[in-house]
This record gives structure tokens, sequence and C-alpha cells, in this order.
């Protein structure tokens, strides 16, 4: 092995670690959850039962709303490893391992040093939302990887015009419409369009913009790789949602102002813990104002953040591949620090004292209705470690930063643990697979299944099934089929505290705060009588 990669193994050990232990946790203990794991994972499975390698499908019909990198990465584990579920959150784990390392290199980039660029590293991994969305089947940690490897080029293309960056900018580029679309240009373009606020004067050039314009047209070519076969294979809708919906729709939409500007804001400490507690993660950051390399990811994540911020379509989960940049402002800054650091651990203790006691009081507090689908004796147990690890966090007093920050993000491994055992029970109530047994039973014995309001194929991978359910948006549309079809049977998600006859229903189980049921003939008469007459959608979740 040679001896660069031997030293990153070592110089990264500690944040891998962070990630690789509850990323096998996740994937030993919990269901993929709904609405969107499930169906991203549905996506795939319909794409590998039914050849469609090109065009993604979901109930049957070509799905539109996101490119296929992701389904393609599920179909080459089933490929190399056969149809499983145990190793496809490893998908994004490996990602998000990626991630570290680009974030490494990005850090000495900017400022050869290598002990920031650890710092970096460690605070990314130890963020408790990037730690915990690691292991999550969605597209935003592969897209983490694209902006990364997109702003290691912009970087690199700065200190020397050499066609590889812009290469490399362009595969990114690509890589990135792949796994989400357009939107990565979101992240990638705020710090190369504003190359002249932190390139050296020296360096930069008019035809700084010439080479980013050749990127975009790499970016775009290898798109073309994928759009020209699927649009000429995917049928009239397909093309055009692919072709127009994708990009000039979804943009028109997205200035409405459904979410009002600030909407981030308040999320962001919370994304950032236990770090937003961190004072030298902040402490310099004014006086760091005059580095270059500072200024660029300042602009890189700021930039970012508003124009995401002028965007309606506003979800926690976009702001995932921005996190890096704050981890390198914070490395940077605390690197910055002198002196005593010990003291900078009291208020991280102070969160998991705080949390833990909250914990423990809520599920007294009326014998602990707040929790009520909780198993209180796990949410004790998750508690008292909280209470444990804010405690020895307490009595520990570091003497350098690199041993503060890793008993911090040491900490963020046994937070994410215990939240993973608190829980549990919780957990369990997302799990599909029961029901999705049922559904693939009904249709073996020549029911059609229908599903009450939007369906998000929640069920396709959980059962493995190989025929649409039948979508009926109204109470109006559920009367009219049953009036028409014999054996047929109905899943709609009702109030657990509805009583629900078991003559009514073929299968029952607890799903999240409700209960999903499937009922039969009779039982649908029975939930239609229930309701007067409504031409209006049934309630639906949708988050894409």
């Amino acid at each position: 092995m040679p001896q660069a990669i031997r030293l990153l193994i070592k110089e990264l050990r500690l944040p891998f670690a962070i990630l690789i232990i509850p990323g096998i946790v996740l994937a030993l203990l919990l269901p993929y959850f709904p609405v969107d794991e499930t169906r991203y994972l549905g996506v795939a499975w319909e794409m590998w039962n039914n050849h469609s390698f090109i065009v993604p499908l979901q109930n049957g019909l070509p799905y539109s709303h996101k490119p296929p990198l992701l389904f393609w990465l599920v179909n080459l584990d089933w490929l190399l490893l056969g149809v499983n579920e145990g190793t496809l959150r490893f998908i994004p784990l490996i990602f998000s391992l990626l991630n570290l390392t680009l974030v490494y290199r990005i850090a000495l980039k900017l400022w050869d040093d290598r002990q920031v660029a650890r710092y970096a590293a460690v605070i990314l991994a130890s963020m408790l939302s990037y730690l915990l969305w690691s292991s999550v089947i969605m597209f935003d940690v592969i897209l983490a990887f694209w902006v990364l490897l997109a702003a290691l080029a912009v970087i690199s293309a700065a200190r020397e015009h050499r066609f590889a960056c812009y290469l490399q900018l362009g595969l990114a580029i690509g890589g990135g419409i792949l796994t989400k679309g357009p939107v990565v240009l979101v992240y990638v373009l705020p710090a190369a369009l504003l190359g002249f606020l932190w390139v050296p004067r020296e360096r930069f050039s008019r035809k700084w913009y010439a080479w980013l314009g050749l990127s975009l047209l790499i970016g775009i070519g290898v798109v073309l790789f994928w759009l020209v076969p699927a649009a000429l294979t995917g049928g009239e809708t397909y093309r055009r949602a692919i072709l127009w919906g994708q990009t000039v729709n979804r943009m028109a939409n997205s200035f409405a102002h459904k979410r009002p500007l600030w909407w981030y804001l308040p999320w962001i400490p919370t994304l950032l813990m236990p770090w937003t507690l961190f004072p030298p993660a902040w402490r310099a950051w004014k006086r760091l104002s005059g580095d270059s390399g500072f200024r660029m990811v300042l602009i890189w994540g700021a930039g970012s953040l508003v124009i995401f911020s002028l965007l309606s379509g506003k979800q926690v989960h976009y702001l995932i591949p921005v996190l890096p940049t704050f981890s390198l402002l914070m490395a940077k800054s605390a690197a910055q620090e002198e002196g005593d650091v010990s003291r900078f651990r009291l208020p991280i203790a102070g969160l998991y004292l705080f949390l833990g006691a909250g914990m423990i009081t809520a599920s007294l507090i009326k014998h602990g209705t707040l929790l009520k689908h909780f198993d209180l004796t796990e949410i004790r147990i998750a508690a008292a470690g909280l209470i444990v690890v804010g405690g020895v966090l307490f009595m520990l007093r570091p003497r350098t930063m690199q041993a503060l920050i890793n008993q911090v993000a040491v900490s963020s491994l046994a937070c994410c643990t215990l939240v993973i055992v608190g829980g549990d029970t919780m957990f369990q109530r997302y799990d599909l697979h029961p029901i999705a047994a049922a559904v693939r039973q009904k249709q073996a014995e020549g029911y059609q299944v229908l599903h009450a309001g939007k369906y998000h194929g929640q069920f396709h991978f959980m059962g493995r099934l190989s025929q649409p359910l039948v979508e009926l948006p109204s109470r109006d549309q559920i009367r009219a089929y049953a009036a028409t079809h014999d054996k047929i049977a109905l899943i709609t998600y009702e109030k657990d505290t509805v009583p629900v006859n078991p003559k009514d229903y073929y299968f029952l189980q607890p799903f999240r705060s409700k209960q999903a049921v499937m009922w039969t003939r009779d039982g649908i008469a029975t939930f239609l009588g229930e309701a007067p007459d409504k031409k209006e959608p049934l309630e639906t979740t949708e988050t894409e």
C-alpha cells in the first residue's frame, strides 16, 4: 500500500470509525423508512424486476422525479451480491466515507495544514445530522460527494489552469445531475462564479469563465449518455418531464416563496450539533476573513444557503451537502485557539445532561403519554446513557485541541447509538414488511389492491411486488371502482384511536402514529360510510 494512502487512513481512522459503527448498526437493526427510503428502493426494485435500466419506474409507470444514479447503484449492489436488503445502507455510507477524504484533501489544498484537515474530517463525521444521514437511502450524501469533487476541482484550477481540473469539474457536475438533477449547480456555482472574490489576482483572468463554460458542457455531455436513450424510450410524457419538468418548471415553481426566506436559519444550529455549542469553532471567524481559503469556503457555503433560501422547495436535507463547508470553517477556526481548551467541553457536556434529564422527565409525565409509541424502558436507558456521556465529558480535562475535538466527536458517536437504542420500538412502527407481504398475498390470489390517496411505491420492494397498486385519490373514485370490481382490497391509514372490526379487514398493523388497514369489500363499505362524499384528494404525504 502506498505511503500516502497509509498516512491518509491513519489520519482518518477516527472519523471513519464514527461513521462505520452506527452504519453497521443501522443496517442490521432499522427498517427502511417510508416514504422516502421505501419509495426509492421501490423504484430500484421495479427497474430490476422489469429490466428497465434506462427509465426508472414507479408503480408500473416511468418515474421522472429523480435521475437514475442512486437506482443504478442499488441495482449494481444486487447484481454483485444478489437481491438483498442488508447491504443497501452501505451505499450512502461508502460515499460518506469518500466525502471525509475529499474534505481532508480540500483542507490541505486550501491551507496546507494536516491538523486543520484532520479537524475538518472529524467535525463533519461527528455532526449528528451528517452521522445519521450517512446510512439513509437518499440522494444528499451522494450528491455531497459530487459537490466536494467539484469544489476540489475549482480550488485546483485556481492554482493551475490545467485541463484535468476542468475535466474533473465537468465530470462532477455530470455526476451531480445524474444524482439529483440540476440542483447540483446551486452548490457548485457560487464559489466558481465568484472566483474573483477569493482567487489571487495574479491567477485570475477572463479565461476563468470560458473554462467554467467548458466544464459545464462536459457535465451536460455526461448526462446526455443517459438522457438521450431515456428520452427516446420513455415515451412522450416522460420525455417532457425529464427535459422540461426537471429544469424550467421546477425552477419557475421554486420562486413562489411557499416557505419564508428565513426558514433554513433555525435549522442550521440543529444540523451542526454538537459543534454549534463549541466556542472555538466560531471564535476566530472574524480575524480569518483575510484568508483566501476561508473566503472561498464562506462564499461556497453562504452562496448555496442564499440560493436555497430564495427557492420555495425547502427541505432540511437539502442542506446536507452544505455541511462540509461548516466543517472546514470550524476546523480552521478551532486550529487558531491557544491556551487552556478544556473549558470548551462544558457546553456540550451540558447539552447531553440536559437531553438525558429531559427524556427522563418526558417518560414520567402522565406515565409517559408524551412518548406513547416508544418503549419507556428503552427511553430511560438512552436517557441514562446520555447523562453518563455528559458526565464523562464534564469530568475529562483535555490539554490539547486535538484531544478535545476527538472527545466531542466520540460523544457524538455515543449519542447516535443511544438514539437508535431509545427509538428502537418506535422505529419498528415504520416497518412495512408485514403489510407488504399481505399485499403480495392478495395480488397472488387475484385481488386488485387499491390505495387511498397518493401511493409512493412503499410496498413494492418490501413485498417484492410485480403488479401495480390501483391509486384512487378520492372517496368517490373508490366507491365507483368498488361498484365495478369484485375481488378488491383497499389500503388506508387510520388514527390509532379508531376501532376497526376484525371482520372488516384482511390485515392491520401499527404504522407511525396511525394504523395501516387493508379493508375487505365489506370493510370498504364501512370505510366509505363513515364520512360524507368528498371529491377532494385523501390525505397523503409527499416529500419529493
